[in-house]
């Protein structure tokens, strides 16, 4: 079945715990609604897959810009992921130029590596990742400082405009989220590190900022069609639920670049397995 939509979104979570042996079958549920997404993906038939994705300190270990566009670059072989590289869509640098020139400021970046933020869900949602017409974008959602999650919205609506003279079909993904705690040190890591022996001590304590409650209020916003939903989360609301949490930022620009319409779709499961509450949502554009 195909569609005359031009645009359309997909947020979901995402783990490296899914890849590890023993708990790649975790999570049957989401795992499921993963298979929903990709038949969704192949009536939708995208000609640019636009990926708002976050780093875990390996592109920006450095120099940490809120947003980066990458013009070239391959994937970070870790988790199981193999070195793939990106095929950025030729339609990027003129999309990050028009983005910048509507008062964003954007970064971009050539021939660098990007981590399981993007490529694990590369690998999840696409059978032929090499092959996906890519737009790349890196969020800043772990490495201090932090901007607030409302700046994410305006930089989703930024691209919706700038894309609105492409006729192609366009999908938005949003990667990362909801609840969990993944081992960085507190309240984010600059230069800082831990140690083996801290690393195993914070994941002891990771399954403690697991929140289905506010996952599911979340979820339940998106399928209310509030639009300002994100925007009303504040540091302190992402905070109790974990580190990690801070990647819903990737989830409010996608869904913005679609106009904020109601999901068709939307699944959750806690998994425990993978220190994450796993969830998804997805759908047509509103305009």
């Amino acid at each position: 079945m195909t569609t005359d939509a031009r645009r359309a979104f997909l947020c979901l979570s995402h783990s490296p715990f899914m890849t590890l042996p023993g708990r790649e079958h975790s999570g049957p549920q989401f795992l499921a609604a993963v298979e929903e997404a990709k038949k969704f993906i192949a009536d939708f038939g995208p000609d640019v897959v636009v990926m708002f994705a976050p780093d875990h300190m390996h592109l920006l270990n450095q120099v940490r810009p809120p947003f980066t566009g990458i013009l070239t670059g391959e994937t970070v072989p870790e988790f199981g992921i193999p070195k793939l590289g990106l095929l950025v869509a030729s339609v990027a640098a003129r999309l990050f130029e028009e983005v910048v020139r509507r008062d964003v400021d954007l970064a971009v970046a050539e021939g660098v590596a990007v981590d399981h933020g993007l490529g694990l869900t590369l690998l999840q949602l696409f059978d032929e990742p090499e092959l996906v017409p890519l737009v790349p974008v890196v969020v800043n959602a772990i490495g201090f400082p932090l901007f607030p999650v409302a700046r994410s919205t305006v930089v989703g609506r930024t691209f919706k405009e700038a894309l609105a003279g492409y006729d192609g079909k366009v999908l938005f993904v949003g990667t990362g989220g909801l609840s969990h705690h993944p081992p960085f040190p507190d309240p984010a890591p600059g230069a800082q590190r831990l140690t083996p022996e801290e690393r195993d001590i914070h994941i002891k304590t990771c399954l403690d900022y697991l929140d289905a409650d506010w996952d599911r209020e979340l979820l339940a916003q998106m399928e209310a069609g509030d639009a300002d939903c994100f925007d009303r989360l504040t540091q302190a609301d992402i905070d109790r639920r974990g580190g990690g949490a801070n990647e819903v930022r990737t989830w409010a620009a996608a869904w913005a670049a679609a106009g904020s319409p109601r999901p068709s779709t939307t699944a959750y499961e806690l998994v425990e397995d993978w220190i994450t509450g796993m969830g998804m949502a997805f759908g047509y554009a509103a305009y």
